[in-house]
């Protein structure tokens, strides 16, 4: 799946944005980010990742508390690299990982 859960998280974000000239702006940003600045170092979802995945969803289904599958995907890729993530949703994310930044704030 190498970087396509976040590539696809971020495009669905975007494409589901008002047209007009901030999504504009950000699709290009995003663009560039993509083909020149950050190729090849979004961390993957592996076996690995998969596994703390399946564990979060299960922990999530058992207390009653499902989370999105996305959201899951991308906290298990986090926690298998033992990463920071940065996020802006993170109301989503800080009960998962112990890192969490919003870049935006």
């Amino acid at each position: 799946m190498d970087r396509l859960v976040s590539v696809y998280e971020i495009r669905s974000g975007l494409l589901t944005m008002p047209q007009g000239r901030r999504q504009a702006a950000l699709s290009s940003v995003f663009e560039r980010l993509l083909n020149h600045t950050i190729e090849g170092r979004i961390a993957v979802f592996d076996a690995a990742a998969a596994e703390r995945a399946a564990e979060l969803e299960a922990a999530g289904l058992k207390s009653g508390r499902p989370r999105d599958r996305r959201d899951t995907m991308i906290a298990g890729i986090v926690l298998a690299n033992h990463a920071a993530l940065a996020t802006r949703n993170v109301k989503h994310f800080e009960d998962i990982a112990k890192s969490v930044v919003n870049p935006w704030a």
